[in-house]
């Protein structure tokens, strides 16, 4: 089994960006972010892969897949997200036995970009009308913006690197 050589991700609004950072700080293996693609791991590496999520798919996945041997994923999302949440999503993805580990990130709205800006429309009426507790605070990230990263969610992954690096 070849060693862990890099952190690779991708970050549409930052946040996935926030824990490749603290991710490569606190291990010591440096991060890549996948759209520079002057300055990537070589082919075959073993790396850690963050990607960040949209309508249930880890955004650069696949093409991680495709370049380096991914030995574990982090999928960055906006709402918390239940252990058998993480499993289907394990699951959707065909991961196997690699890990996946899922990182509260946030939401900026005024960093959304494109067509992702016109996907979260439906998702802020449909928030807008529910009674549910859950879905008003969603509403209000949606509206306003919210930052959930935190050092402590890190504690699965640097965890999984101690035995694995």
């Amino acid at each position: 089994m070849k060693k862990l050589t890099a952190i690779v991700y991708t970050s549409h609004t930052g946040f996935t960006r926030r824990y490749a950072g603290m991710l490569a700080r606190a291990s010591g293996i440096p991060a890549y972010d996948l759209s520079q693609r002057r300055e990537l791991p070589a082919p075959g590496s073993a790396v850690l892969y963050l990607g960040w999520l949209c309508a249930g798919r880890i955004q650069g996945l696949s093409q991680a897949r495709r370049r380096w041997e991914v030995r574990a994923v982090c999928a960055v999302g906006l709402a918390p997200m239940p252990p058998e949440g993480v499993d289907g999503l394990a699951a959707a993805h065909r991961l196997g036995g690699i890990p996946l580990f899922y990182l509260r990130g946030g939401y900026a709205p005024g960093r959304v970009r494109g067509v992702y800006r016109l996907m979260m429309r439906p998702m802020l009426r449909m928030t807008a009308k529910s009674q549910e507790p859950e879905q008003r605070v969603l509403h209000t990230v949606l509206l306003q913006g919210g930052d959930f990263t935190s050092e402590k969610q890190l504690s699965p992954v640097l965890t999984w690197l101690e035995f694995h690096t």
